[in-house]
């Protein structure tokens, strides 16, 4: 009995799609056609392709080209070439496709050429096309509101009597056109009004004769409902209008009015910056006329800013000022410490504390911000 041998199926290795980079070059450009076609997604095809037109073509003919829809560049033969085209040291494209390929852009760039022009007529018909100003388009919206109500009045007195809140706020009209509405309302509200009163003019009550007594009493209904709703949805406008936030000035503006001493030669000291006050919660300061040291601390969870000439924000307890019997000696002793040491250096000077106003004057040195 003959045994039975059992062929094994022969694997085919098939190469691993992993993008356009991995497409091999080296086997001329017809093989990398095919593997392009299977490899690369189409909405690749017109960004290789637009980028090929705008290294090859002079910017005009690139324009041109370019100009014409994607659509005219989604096939994969074109895309292939044009990435094939710019790799370095590859088998040259055949020559019957590059002329095919010139040929094609050639006509791309006639199109094109069309649809460049066609582009800047539109764009210098919107350039020179009317726009309504803000006042024509409120003008506008006023006159389809009016209408609308319009058709509300015409209505009467045998309908019901419409929402005109709802109305208004479902539109978010404007709160302007309130008052206007309103003044365009109000004399015909009135007119029925006088209808109810003795000495009602002859010729109004002869205008409104066809009108019976509760038809005028449904027409003040009427317009009390539409005034009511306008003042109503006026308060709300009102009360939902946000706030206009002031915009913060920088800290070069906030401390434009402050005088302080720039510098003292007897003391040999210098001001710091005084835009380092906005922000600060601590500041040293020293009066050169009253030789007075002072210690500005900020309030809880505050920072100081500047209002003028008058520091904001600073706590009245804390900061304090002490006058130097020997102040240059401490001045200088001063400059040289540290954070621990000036935590406990108004504290050691022998002298009577006072209390600081804010005020700073063109005596004053900035001598620490912290």
């Amino acid at each position: 009995m003959v045994a039975t041998v059992k062929r094994r199926k022969k694997s085919i290795s098939r190469r691993k799609k992993t993008g356009i980079a991995a497409i091999p070059t080296n086997q001329g450009f017809r093989k990398f056609q095919q593997i392009f076609h299977l490899d690369v997604e189409p909405k690749e095809y017109a960004s290789i392709v637009k980028g090929y037109v705008r290294k090859k073509f002079d910017k005009k003919i690139a324009q041109a080209i370019v100009a014409n829809p994607d659509w005219k560049f989604g096939t994969s033969n074109t895309a292939a070439y044009c990435y094939y085209s710019e790799i370095d040291g590859v088998e040259p494209v055949p020559a019957e496709t590059v002329e095919w390929m010139n040929n094609r852009f050639a006509d791309l760039a006639q199109i094109g050429q069309v649809l460049v022009k066609e582009q800047k007529k539109e764009e210098k018909i919107k350039a020179t096309a009317y726009k309504p100003s803000i006042q024509e388009r409120m003008r506008e919206q006023l006159s389809e509101i009016i209408g609308e109500f319009e058709g509300w009045v015409d209505a009467q007195p045998g309908a019901d009597i419409p929402k005109f809140f709802d109305y208004l706020k479902k539109n978010s009209v404007a709160q302007a056109h309130i008052s206007k509405i309103r003044s365009y309302y109000e004399p015909v509200a009135a007119e029925f009004q006088a209808l109810t009163q003795k000495d009602c003019p002859e010729d109004l009550a002869e205008g409104y004769a066809h009108l019976s007594k509760s038809d005028v009493k449904h027409m003040i209904k009427f317009f009390d409902a539409m005034l009511g709703d306008l003042d109503a949805y006026a308060n709300l406008k009102k009360a939902t209008r946000a706030t206009r936030k002031p915009k913060p000035k920088s800290a070069d503006k906030l401390v434009s009015k402050l005088k302080i001493k720039k510098d003292d030669a007897r003391f040999k000291i210098t001001s710091v910056d005084p835009t380092k006050i906005v922000g600060a919660t601590e500041i040293w300061v020293f009066n050169t006329k009253t030789r007075k040291l002072g210690r500005y601390v900020a309030q809880p969870n505050t920072e100081f800013t500047v209002k003028g000439t008058t520091l904001q924000f600073f706590d009245e307890k804390q900061s304090v000022q002490k006058t130097l019997r020997k102040p240059e000696e401490q001045i200088k002793e001063f400059m040289g410490s540290g954070k621990v040491a000036l935590r406990k250096f108004l504290t050691n000077i022998r002298a009577v504390e006072t209390k600081m106003n804010g005020r700073l004057n063109k005596d004053t040195v900035l001598l620490k911000v912290s």
